[in-house]
């Protein structure tokens, strides 16, 4: 079992702890392989702000602010003096009863992420009110003055006065409803909000003793999305040729000192100058070249593109023949191919990413992921060090070893099975059903299908989120889809070329492939909107058609990596159409699209923020 898998296997079983001196044995000892798999990954930030409060002579209060780490899960509460488990809490506080009058207590509390790697706690002294002390019921003061600053697309600030009470401890800050922070300070900021959306915040206090008031409230409308359209280059043209270079020169617009350089849609450079010259190329091969006004706020223009084609030399190397796989196992490639007489060595590219060099006529790529395809490149280089075009070959991982038995492969798709049926996450039920449909017919492959569709039938049902993933803000309360649920709609999508991390429905979650400006394109990962939108994506590997059918309304939407076409049939208004788009590719096994895509698939809304460069996909 890989580390992802013993991570998702292990999450039933993570808790946080919270230490009590109570004298009572431990509850829930810690699994053995709970400690294997908190060498796996790094525990989260300790809590902030932590508090104690006497409620009465048998209660005290717990009170903190929650680290931010977007793997936090949950705390745990502990007694210290004899390590006595008390709860697993996912809220800010915790009340302890059944206390002695006049009584300290020592606890721990730890952080806990939701691979269930804990932290190492921060403890704090609580004691019960004596019976001979009168008991504080009266609640604080609220804050005065709470008024709305900086208030941006997704984000403002709030500024208050706290109370003057002898006895005052901390403001509770609510967004629609739901606790966010516990501070002391007297103005809070909100991030990862959506552009124009109705938020309501209130903030209420608590003093010393726990009494908590009854609260200010203020309405918050986010602004909507601005784009700044910044003015393109002029007169924008290549100047020169030669076998390893190319030249280009420009104009730039009034207002604009820098422009942004890029070769086959990589930055090389900024440039305040009006020429520059790309170095470093090879001999014969086409090369697509941009430049991008840009401002000093870091915002970009769309792009004028460029192209040419470097010379050919008679020095550079010819390319490698009878490039073909030898063999292949689950985790590696192995390819032979023929050498040139001119050739002194061969470079080896998977995806296009640098694997190796070798003066032999074979080679074994490793490392690779059972069932992807990669495109695998061997270029040659000479004895001056140039390197030729290459020559390409495209070949998948098998899906299980070829030494592997028909039990063992049963066995393997049973496992994953039941990792996607404790998950319900599209990831795992798509790893699930790929195992299965390698196995030979029979009555276990008609069983595993039999769970594979009660899994999707569970997905399609579920009202709260399988990965536990808690957002940093709470935004709206009418969402009704989940970031892991495999089949549910989704409202909303913020997302930022380059970055793992999004929001879906205002929660926070990692997606397998970032975005990507591809020659000035904004590319997105397919699968991982389109599955929230509905459809059910499919990829057939000997046409490379993708195909996304959506059940509720009979859509289908299909489209071809290298293809510029995009192909809409909307079966229930009985209309059929195509489209001209820049063609998906396929990076890391991920197939993007044009974000312009989204809205042809089902009427989303989408906006590119150039000077934030986030992406937002609304319905």
């Amino acid at each position: 079992m890989n580390k992802k898998h013993l991570r998702q296997w292990m999450a039933p079983f993570a808790t946080a702890t919270l230490i009590l001196n109570t004298g009572y044995g431990i509850w829930g000892g810690t699994d053995a392989l709970a400690s294997q798999a908190a060498a796996l990954s790094v525990a989260p930030a300790e809590v902030s702000n932590l508090n104690a409060a006497a409620l009465d002579t048998t209660r005290v209060n717990l009170f903190w602010a929650n680290p931010s780490d977007i793997n936090f899960d949950h705390v745990k509460l502990i007694g210290v003096s004899n390590d006595v488990y008390v709860d697993n809490i996912r809220s800010n506080s915790y009340t302890l009863s059944g206390l002695q009058p006049d009584t300290t207590y020592t606890f721990r509390v730890k952080t806990v992420n939701k691979s269930g790697d804990e932290s190492q706690g921060t403890t704090i002294q609580a004691k019960t009110a004596s019976t001979s002390a009168p008991v504080d019921k009266t609640p604080p003061g609220e804050v005065s003055g709470l008024t709305v600053a900086n208030l941006g697309y997704n984000a403002f600030t709030v500024n208050y006065i706290m109370p003057k009470d002898a006895d005052m401890s901390q403001a509770i800050i609510y967004l629609n409803g739901n606790e966010v922070q516990r501070t002391t300070g007297t103005s809070y900021t909100f991030s990862g909000l959506i552009a124009s959306t109705n938020y309501t915040v209130m903030i209420r206090t608590i003093d010393k003793s726990g009494n908590i008031s009854g609260g200010i409230s203020i309405p918050v409308t986010t602004s909507a999305l601005t784009v700044d359209t910044v003015p393109e280059v002029t007169g924008a043209t290549v100047t020169s040729v030669n076998n390893y270079s190319v030249t280009v020169s420009w104009t730039r617009p009034s207002g604009i000192s820098t422009v942004s350089l890029y070769r086959d849609g990589t930055l090389i450079t900024d440039s305040t100058g009006t020429s520059y010259t790309f170095n470093n190329l090879s001999a014969s091969q086409t090369y697509t070249f941009m430049i991008r006004s840009k401002r000093s706020t870091g915002a970009l223009s769309s792009g004028v593109r460029l192209t040419a084609t470097t010379n050919s030399t008679s020095s550079n190397s010819s390319e490698v023949s009878n490039l073909e796989v030898d063999s292949k196992s689950d985790t590696w490639i192995k390819i032979t191919y023929d050498m040139p007489s001119s050739a002194e060595k061969v470079k080896i590219y998977v995806d296009g990413d640098y694997k190796g060099t070798t003066s032999s006529e074979s080679y074994k790529i490793t490392d690779l992921r059972e069932g992807r395809w990669y495109e695998i490149k061997v270029t040659t280089v000479n004895s001056n060090g140039r390197e030729s075009s290459g020559v390409k070959i495209s070949e998948r991982a098998d899906s299980y070893s070829s030494s592997s038995s028909s039990s063992s492969n049963y066995e393997k798709a049973r496992d994953l099975m039941r990792i996607a049926e404790n998950s319900l996450n599209a990831s795992d039920w798509r790893s699930a059903r790929d195992a299965i449909s390698d196995l030979p017919s029979g009555s276990r492959k008609s069983d595993l299908l039999d769970r594979l569709e009660a899994i999707r039938n569970r997905a399609i049902g579920t009202s709260s989120s399988s990965s536990g993933t808690s957002p940093t803000t709470t935004t709206s309360g009418t969402t009704n889809s989940y970031t892991n649920n495999a089949f549910a709609y989704s409202s909303s999508f913020i997302l930022t070329p380059g970055a793992r991390s999004a929001y879906v429905d205002g929660r926070a979650t990692t997606i397998a492939q970032a975005p990507r400006i591809i020659n000035g394109v904004t590319m997105v990962p397919l699968r991982f909107i389109g599955e929230h939108v509905g459809y059910q994506v499919s990829y057939d590997k000997a046409t490379k058609k993708i195909i996304l059918n959506r059940p509720d309304d009979g859509n289908q939407v299909v489209l071809q990596v290298k293809n510029t076409t995009l192909a809409v049939y909307e079966l229930n208004n009985s209309r059929n159409y195509s489209t001209n788009i820049t063609a998906p590719v396929i990076i890391n096994g991920y197939t993007l699209v044009p974000l312009r895509v989204i809205s042809e698939l089902s009427g989303y809304q989408v906006n590119y923020n150039t000077a934030s460069k986030q992406i937002t996909i609304t319905k």
